[in-house]
Parts: C-alpha cells; sequence; structure tokens
C-alpha cells in the first residue's frame, strides 16, 4: 500500500528509519538507568572519588549491556521466525542459512545496535561522574523519591 500511494517511497528507507527509532528508545532506556544508577552510587557515597565512582557504575552498565544485547537479539530472532521455519523446512545448510539476505540483515541489525550500546554506556558514565562531582551531594534526587516537607513519604533512604 506505501508502495502505490507513494511511488517515489523507497520502503529500504523506511524499514531503515523503523530500526534507528527502536535502536533510539533502547539507547534511551539504557542511557537513563545507568545515569540513574550512577546519582544512586553517589548518594550512597558523596565522598567516592570520581575513578572509584566510575568503575562502580560500570560494573551495573556491563549488566545492563548484556541484558539489552540479549533483548535486541531476541526481538530480531522473534521477527524473523518466519524466515527461520522456511529455512528449516526447505533443510539449508547453516552456512547458507547465514549467507541469506534475510538472517545476514538481522544480524548485521542486531551488532549495530549493540556497539552503540556498549560506547553509550561508558560515555554517559563518565558524563554522570563529571556532573555529579560538580553538583555535590544530594544536589538532584529523581522526583519519585522526594519528601513532603514536614512528613515522610512512607520511605527513607534505609528502605530503598
Amino acid at each position: 500500500m506505501l508502495a502505490a500511494g507513494a511511488p517515489d517511497l523507497k520502503l529500504s528507507a523506511v524499514v531503515m528509519t523503523g530500526v534507528v527509532i527502536a535502536g533510539l528508545g533502547v539507547l534511551n532506556d539504557v542511557t537513563i538507568t545507568q545515569a540513574s544508577a550512577v546519582w544512586e552510587l553517589h548518594e550512597s557515597s558523596p565522598t567516592m572519588g570520581p575513578g572509584r565512582l566510575f568503575s562502580r557504575a560500570m560494573r551495573i552498565g556491563r549488566d545492563h549491556i548484556a541484558s539489552t544485547v540479549y533483548t535486541i537479539a531476541f526481538a530480531m530472532a522473534g521477527a524473523a521466525l518466519p524466515v527461520l521455519l522456511l529455512i528449516y523446512l526447505y533443510k539449508q545448510p547453516l552456512a547458507d542459512m547465514l549467507q541469506s539476505e534475510a538472517i545476514s540483515e538481522e544480524i548485521v541489525r542486531t551488532l549495530i545496535g549493540s556497539i552503540g550500546l556498549v560506547l553509550a554506556v561508558p560515555l554517559t558514565t563518565a558524563i554522570g561522574v563529571a556532573v555529579t562531582r560538580h553538583a555535590g551531594p544530594r544536589a538532584r534526587r529523581p522526583a519519585g523519591r522526594r519528601r513532603a516537607r514536614g512528613g515522610r513519604s512512607g520511605l527513607d533512604d534505609g528502605d530503598w
């Protein structure tokens, strides 16, 4: 329908745009979670040096990267499931399957997305460490964790 309604539109460009938008969503999720981890580590030990803060945050970041890369791989495998079933039904050898356009395209997408995530986490961590270092302790708390004036929100820092 797109090809009929917009004959000058390249469908490969539409697909690539969709991949980029989906990748930005994943990137947003990982970087916000990583920045939050840096803030929490800083709040738990405001006197921690920047090197140690970065190192501890990166240990958390490695888990973020692994989890997200696996999520992307499973999502791509799920999207390619019909192609995998067809290859299985036609008894294709593994080497031929991996060289097919549909499968190799999914592998490349997964690798590109993973490279972006692997680069984003250390960059986000470094920026978070720099910001917390200049902001000082308790400069900013996430909105959902602020205490009401004159009372308790039900939980205090020790409850987290």
